[in-house]
């Protein structure tokens, strides 16, 4: 008998490994950090930073995807915050909550790729 509590709940979307510089805006505190991309998702992202951010902030990204010249501005709120002791970093999980419909085609564009290519 299987009541569902042994697995994992199912991710609404694919995430995939990502390797980039992403700068991190906290609107209204005149606050910019540098970070970096460790993992992306059409619904969110991973971005590592040296400092700590608190769980429910609103942030803006600014980032590029590899491959692509123009820069993404995509809105979204800090969902998860822990130190990454073997990094010396912060890791901050962000779900999206704004972005154009061209950044979700790029974003959507680059995660097919992701997935496609071998590792």
């Amino acid at each position: 008998m299987n009541s569902g509590s042994e697995q994992a709940p199912e991710r609404k979307y694919l995430r995939v490994s990502a390797d980039f510089p992403a700068t991190v805006i906290l609107p209204g505190h005149e606050l910019i950090l540098l970070g970096k991309a460790v993992d992306l998702s059409g619904g969110g992202m991973r971005v590592v930073t040296a400092t700590d951010l608190p769980s429910g902030q609103t942030i803006v990204l600014r980032f590029s995807l590899p491959g692509l010249e123009r820069e993404l501005l995509v809105r979204g709120r800090i969902v998860l915050s822990f130190y990454d002791a073997a990094a010396k970093q912060y890791a901050h999980g962000v779900a999206f909550t704004q972005y154009a419909p061209q950044d979700q085609e790029a974003i959507a564009s680059f995660i097919s790729k992701a997935k496609e290519a071998p590792i």
